[in-house]
């Protein structure tokens, strides 16, 4: 969590996310494991808003950072139980469960993806791959030099 408004940015991305992740669960494999779905990626979006509010909590905390700290342990054990009592108590679909969760595991990254190409100015994935990635042909080397 670097700031604040980096995670307001990554939310409305993530919404969209688990909002397909359902839908596509639905159409996939119908109403069981798309329920199921649902379940998992609203707890992911309960368990995305939890770590934004310790996270703000914890980065003011002060002489209270230990026990933020403990609160995020204890959402991680709390995530843990719900999700084994929803498996053997509730009998939800596990497939279903653990592809809505996906939300909690691939939502940030692909959102910060998406933020990321917005502040960059819309630029392609392919131009800031090639941006990044270091030249071996000589003359390209030689000219980066002469460009500072």
């Amino acid at each position: 969590m670097s700031s604040p408004v980096s995670t307001q940015k990554m939310t409305r991305p993530l919404l969209l996310i688990a909002a397909i992740v359902v839908v596509s669960a639905f159409s996939l494999w119908g109403a069981t494991r798309g329920v199921a779905a649902l379940v998992g990626a609203s707890l992911s979006l309960a368990n995305w808003f939890a770590l934004r509010w310790l996270a703000a909590r914890l980065v003011g905390a002060g002489s209270r950072g230990a026990a933020m700290g403990v609160l995020l342990m204890a959402k991680i054990g709390l995530l843990m139980g719900i999700v084994f009592v929803l498996i053997n108590r509730v009998q939800l679909d596990p497939i279903g469960l653990a592809f809505g969760l996906s939300v909690l595991f691939v939502g940030p990254v692909l959102a910060s993806l998406l933020t990321a190409g917005v502040e960059a100015g819309g630029s392609s994935a392919r131009e800031l791959r090639t941006d990044a990635a270091p030249s071996l042909d000589p003359s390209a080397v030689h000219a980066a030099r002469e460009e500072r």
